[in-house]
């Protein structure tokens, strides 16, 4: 079997989703597994060495990258050069062996409807949302939602396979599909050795890692930094983009906590791992309480603090428990008060921290991409013997 992972974002995009997505094809290539990931080309660089000095990855001969540079035809580049480009490529790999394409990309699905008229190639869906129902949505609707929702609602039933990023996600899917083929298995963690546990502790540093809008918790991180400053705790903010640290860092200064604040937009997972391995303390994934956040995310905030061995104080929602386990110190999405009074508690102990350093080790072996490999492999693999597949699913 080999394995064609696609996205039509850009090679180095900043932000996680390309990140998650070059870690999926790696994990599976590290496993032995012949596997090839489409994407946009992104600016000139040279390949391997972004592998090793931006994504922080080893090169290895089982993974192969194609970076699809957009074509001077108009209209032609961007995801339709992208997923022309992977049809090409997966009518030549079915010469040697069965092809398994993996995406996240909705537009991609009636691409791989035609693809799949090909017994040899299953087509896998990860997904990232619930975009089968818009009863939960509690915005105004648009355009691509609606776009969405009708995508999933023709195509979904004809995928192979569809990969969930939480157990409460799959659940909610076959519920609406209740004749497919679905997985559930959280993104991953990449464990990295934790020299020194007293000398983290006493950085006396809670990082914050993603998007910085209201739904992640910033807003209520903000509070939290004005009382933590006045107990020699600082906070670092890294993600988003330069708005967003503009106006992070207006805010520090307008209430004089510019020193205990520093905010970093988007850098190379690379930077990002670098800076958490130097100074951070404790984890924070203070999500806010709401369907999204409930039911359908894997935040990746999560499992970077895993990695890095970082106890982690996050709201106590049903997706943060399933990556951290017992290893988080779980609060209310709006106690700020207590979320003080718990960090603090850790840096001032040294023997809570280190058991509570002991615990996100432990957890952080459970969740590796190397795990996940294991879990979409055995399931993609075993879609060419499944009966079902015979008879495309149709939805509730």
């Amino acid at each position: 079997m080999i394995i064609l992972w696609v996205n039509r974002l850009m090679w180095r995009h900043p932000g996680p989703i390309i990140n998650m997505t070059v870690h999926n094809a790696w994990s599976l290539a590290a496993q032995g597994h012949e596997t090839h990931l489409c994407l946009s080309a992104g600016p000139l660089s040279e390949t391997e060495s972004d592998l090793r000095n931006f994504y922080g990855l080893e090169p290895t001969p089982h993974l192969q990258v194609h970076r699809v540079r957009s074509s001077r035809v108009p209209g032609v580049g961007g995801g339709f050069g992208v997923y022309w480009a992977a049809a090409r490529l997966a009518s030549r790999l079915v010469q040697r062996d069965q092809v398994a394409i993996f995406t996240r990309d909705s537009s991609f699905l009636p691409w791989l409807r035609i693809l799949q008229l090909d017994p040899r190639i299953h087509a896998f869906y990860e997904l990232h949302d619930f975009n089968s129902s818009l009863e939960w949505r509690s915005e105004r609707l648009r355009t691509n939602h609606y776009r969405e929702f009708t995508l999933e609602r023709l195509l979904l039933p004809g995928m192979a396979g569809l990969v969930c990023i939480t157990r409460e996600q799959e659940r909610i899917y076959r519920q609406v599909y209740p004749l497919s083929r679905i997985v559930s298995s959280p993104l991953g963690t990449k464990p990295m050795p934790v020299e020194d546990t007293e000398r983290k502790r006493l950085a006396r540093t809670l990082f914050y890692v993603g998007h910085m809008h209201g739904r992640k918790g910033v807003e209520f991180l903000s509070k939290a930094a004005l009382k933590l400053a006045h107990r020699g705790v600082r906070i670092e903010f890294w993600g988003g983009y330069e708005k967003d640290v503009s106006r992070m860092e207006s805010f520090a200064r307008q209430h004089g906590v510019h020193e205990s604040v520093k905010a970093v937009p988007f850098q190379p997972p690379v930077e990002l791992h670098r800076a958490l391995a130097d100074r951070a303390s404790l984890g924070v994934v203070m999500l806010k309480d709401d369907y999204y956040n409930r039911y359908l995310t894997c935040p990746v905030k999560a499992l970077d603090c895993l990695s890095h061995g970082l106890p982690t104080l996050a709201t106590d929602l049903p997706s943060v428990r399933e990556v951290l386990g017992d290893a988080g110190t779980y609060l209310a999405d709006d106690d700020v008060d207590g979320f003080v009074a718990e960090a603090v508690r850790l840096l001032d102990s040294p023997g809570a921290y280190a058991d509570a350093v002991a615990r996100v080790r432990l957890r952080a072996l459970d969740i590796t991409w190397q795990e996940r490999a294991r879990v979409l492999a055995e399931f993609a693999r075993a879609s060419w013997a499944d009966e079902r597949l015979q008879k495309p699913a149709e939805p509730a």
